[in-house]
């Protein structure tokens, strides 16, 4: 017999079940299997409550006709007091064990229960004082149990660390129930669902592109580079930082119908600015003057459908005139996807109305950017990145940033600012919880 073929028979003859509901002191659910089974709770290692399937389930019985132990599969288990520490997180497994001893067990359930008095401890959190990329009331929760996971949040081996950790409590019931936990997760889980919505269903063909033309296509990023906007807009506002959201350069909208949503679940107005003529003529940058164009209707309409067009306001016109003699109020963070270093310089005239603590979001920014800690500076037509790095050094606040993913990166003053996380930590967060 082959081992797949007793992999098969193995699955086939295992109990079945599931847990309806887990407290640090019980939990009931049901199991069935051929003849009598009994439920074991393990905590980690330990097997700490072991009981008899006793209680009538007519519903399992009707999921199982051929099942007669299925009119009695119920239980429920009582974990003893002392089975965890007051201040301890372990995991919970549910197994249902055949009596029959040649019959394999199954794991029904997996959680992970916390200690009785780790809710009040992380619910009441101090200010830890700890700084980095996430959250900082999340921050502080975890780091009133765990602070040597909170220690190191600069490197992305932290950040894994600590993102770890987050995992953990966002699996525990009454802990991921806490309101640093459950907002946070609630608005990852949203605005993600969201940007997948419109990576589905946004139009995908420009149109009016000429043949062969760069802007053939509407979606020129993806959705993981997005998405690190759409955390560190969580983040700058947990942090204090105010002001608004400000998108230079929108072509039909895609990134605008993302990330106007996101600002729609924070309260933070959005600007977009855009000629809605397409790119100005820039000798040597291999563009052509026009492409990357969406109208304003166009680009209207899109948002309505996409995003939240409630909290958008556009202002059209190329930057060297829109900027000439007004500037935006206080604006928190900046993406820019504008292609030209003429561009980047002209709509630079609003750095000084971008908080200390900003982030600034680029595409045109290859992973090659990023050397050793150091952005490279290589002046060109279509090298929007010097412009930016030249006019905070002028305001005496040198950046620093990361690569994020496909031509995106990241910038945050290198004193004070507040950092963005790395893209392949935030992602781990949006995996199912273990």
């Amino acid at each position: 017999m082959t081992i797949s073929l007793i992999r098969k028979v193995r699955r086939s003859i295992a109990p079945k079940g599931h847990v309806d509901a887990v407290t640090a002191q019980r939990i009931a659910g049901w199991a069935t299997g051929s003849g009598q089974i009994d439920v074991e709770a393990w905590l980690e290692e330990t097997c700490v409550a072991r009981a008899a399937t006793t209680i009538a389930r007519p519903d399992v019985a009707m999921l199982y006709p051929q099942r007669a132990q299925a009119k009695m599969a119920g239980f429920v288990l009582d974990l003893p007091t002392d089975a965890l520490g007051p201040e301890d997180l372990a995991e919970l497994r549910i197994v249902a064990r055949p009596r029959s001893r040649w019959r394999p067990a199954t794991v029904i359930g997996r959680s992970r229960l916390a200690g009785k008095d780790l809710h009040q401890q992380m619910a009441n959190a101090d200010n830890s004082c700890i700084d980095g990329p996430f959250p900082r009331q999340v921050i502080d929760a975890i780091a009133a149990r765990w602070p040597e996971d909170c220690a190191d949040l600069a490197s992305v081996a932290g950040q894994r660390r600590f993102a770890a950790r987050l995992r953990q409590v966002f699996a525990t019931p009454g802990l991921s129930a806490l309101p640093a936990f459950a907002d946070y997760a609630r608005y990852l889980n949203t605005t993600m669902a969201h940007c997948q919505f419109v990576e589905r269903h946004f139009p995908p063909y420009n149109a009016r592109a000429a043949t062969g033309a760069n802007d053939f296509h509407c979606k020129p990023n993806s959705v993981r580079e997005l998405f690190a906007i759409i955390h560190q807009l969580y983040v700058l506002k947990s942090w204090g930082v105010t002001g608004d959201f400000a998108e230079f350069g929108c072509f039909k909208g895609y990134s605008s119908a993302m990330l106007s949503f996101a600002c729609a679940q924070l309260g933070i107005r959005m600007h977009i600015f855009d000629s809605f003529e397409g790119l100005p003529p820039a000798e040597g940058s291999g563009y052509l003057a026009g492409q990357y164009a969406g109208s304003l209707e166009e680009v209207t309409d899109h948002v309505t459908r996409f995003g939240c067009i409630e909290a958008v306001t556009f202002h059209k016109g190329f930057f060297a005139d829109t900027f000439r003699n007004w500037r935006p109020d206080r604006l928190m963070c900046l993406w820019m996807d504008v292609d030209l270093e003429v561009s980047s310089r002209d709509l630079m005239v609003v750095a000084d109305r971008i908080d200390p603590r900003a982030s600034l979001f680029s595409h045109e920014c290859p992973a090659e950017v990023f050397r050793d800690g150091e952005i490279a500076r290589a002046p060109s037509p279509d090298n929007p990145i010097p412009p930016m790095l030249e006019r905070h050094d002028e305001l005496e606040r040198p950046l620093t940033g990361r690569y994020i993913a496909g031509y995106t990166g990241a910038f945050w003053p290198r004193e004070g600012g507040i950092p963005v996380a790395d893209p392949d930590v935030v992602a781990s967060l949006l995996k199912p919880a273990v």
